[in-house]
């Protein structure tokens, strides 16, 4: 698209530990304290958290408030003021700064509406449970068995500031 790329965001992730992974992305099973580039608890311009880490493709363990519930999980503010934070009970939030977006894949899967994608032109802020919760006993279990009931809660709050 035409607005450039989010290295230009402002990001804060309410995380101490993420997810490890192998070369191949596997859960290890492991949760490292989250350190340099990664280290996003308190706001961090994206350029720089890229410059020292790499691009971002990672499940962030956040901290949740004893007692649970929703609570904020992360802000992104964009250099036009325009701020967006993500609300959750999840215990995880994966980050991905689209790094491979106009760079891997047929030409097509990042051309449309009259724009061309290009590296890091988006970020996602998804909440969820830990991954590959199946395969490590002390994450918590995705499985859902017949009559039990799933059920989460996120939002997001967009603001203007002055």
């Amino acid at each position: 698209h035409q607005a450039g790329n989010v290295l230009d965001h402002v990001l804060m992730v309410a995380a101490s530990r993420t997810t490890a992974t192998d070369e191949t992305l596997a859960i290890t099973g492991e949760l490292p304290e989250v350190s340099g580039g990664l280290d996003l608890r308190e706001p961090r311009l994206l350029q720089e958290a890229v410059d020292k880490a790499g691009p971002i493709d990672r499940n962030y363990c956040l901290d949740r408030p004893a007692g649970g519930g929703e609570f904020l999980a992360a802000r992104l503010e964009g250099p036009n003021k325009v701020s967006m934070e993500v609300w959750t009970d999840q215990p995880g939030l994966q980050v991905f700064t689209g790094t491979n977006i106009g760079t891997t894949g047929p030409g097509t899967w990042w051309h449309g509406k009259g724009c061309d994608w290009q590296q890091f032109g988006a970020i996602c802020l998804e909440p969820q449970l830990w991954p590959d919760g199946v395969h490590h006993p002390d994450f918590q279990s995705p499985v859902l068995r017949p009559g039990e009931t799933y059920q989460h809660h996120s939002w997001h709050v967009f603001k203007v500031e002055e």
